[in-house]
């Protein structure tokens, strides 16, 4: 399984690389001025169009950077399906036959509507409530290859072949971040909020020591909540660890 980053600025970007990410998911609004700065230095580019974007500028951005990008969504409205068709009916009509499908609302009447070729993958997008989200994935089809729009929150279900996240990016923005152990996770906090659990992260650091120094990330830079340690501090403490236990780590990092 592929994790693509979500990276939206310089910091993410640059932060990414450090951490030998191989995957870079890209939103149109965050990219579409620098997206060639991407290109080299990510194994794999996935683009969305995301949100407070319209829809020609997209497809223009589309067709003028596709030698940029190796994946990219069709252009869709979250929760809902009707429009999403129409979108992914026009951008074919118009020979934008590259883009994957987003369902939206519900998975399954989605795909019903679009009747995908076996094989070929389909983007994953919303539907209001977890547990029915839950619901119909379980239900999907097997004969599709399935990426999950930020659907980390399901990433031990074996049903995605990629997914996106931001949820990296946790650490540095609201001082939280999740740890991997032993197949599950579990909440850590940093700064203020963090204060009774310096023993837990202590121990933490010690044993993601190894990913700590392979991301370039030091014990006293996360406890003194510095912004760039804290920024990478996830993929140390979670992303790699997990990727390894699902036996993907060679999918999503270099070293």
């Amino acid at each position: 399984m592929k994790i693509y980053f979500n990276a939206n600025n310089k910091a993410t970007k640059e932060a990414l690389i450090q951490c030998g990410v191989k995957n870079v998911m890209l939103s149109f609004r965050h990219s579409y001025a620098n997206i060639n700065t991407f290109r080299n230095k990510f194994e794999s580019v996935f683009v969305v169009a995301g949100t407070k974007t319209k829809a020609d500028n997209y497809h223009s951005f589309l067709r003028t950077k596709k030698e940029y990008y190796d994946l990219a969504t069709q252009y869709d409205v979250r929760y809902d399906m009707d429009e999403t068709v129409k979108y992914l009916e026009k951008e074919r009509k118009e020979g934008i036959d590259w883009t994957i499908p987003v369902l939206q609302k519900n998975y399954l009447l989605h795909l019903s509507r679009i009747r995908p070729e076996p094989n070929s993958m389909v983007c994953l997008g919303e539907i209001h409530g977890y547990d029915e989200t839950e619901d119909q994935i379980r239900k999907l089809p097997r004969n599709l290859k399935y990426h999950g729009l930020a659907k980390g929150k399901f990433v031990m279900n074996r049903v995605f072949d990629s997914i996106d996240t931001s949820a990296w990016i946790s650490a540095a923005m609201s001082k939280k971040t999740e740890v991997w152990n032993a197949n599950t996770t579990y909440s850590m906090f940093f700064g203020e909020k963090g204060k009774s659990m310096k023993p837990m992260l202590n121990h933490a650091l010690e044993v993601y020591k190894e990913n700590l120094e392979k991301v370039n990330v030091t014990k006293d830079g996360i406890l003194n909540n510095d912004y760039y340690h804290l920024l990478k501090a996830p993929v140390a403490l979670l992303f790699m660890p997990m990727c390894k236990a699902l036996n993907c780590y060679e999918e999503n990092f270099i070293n």
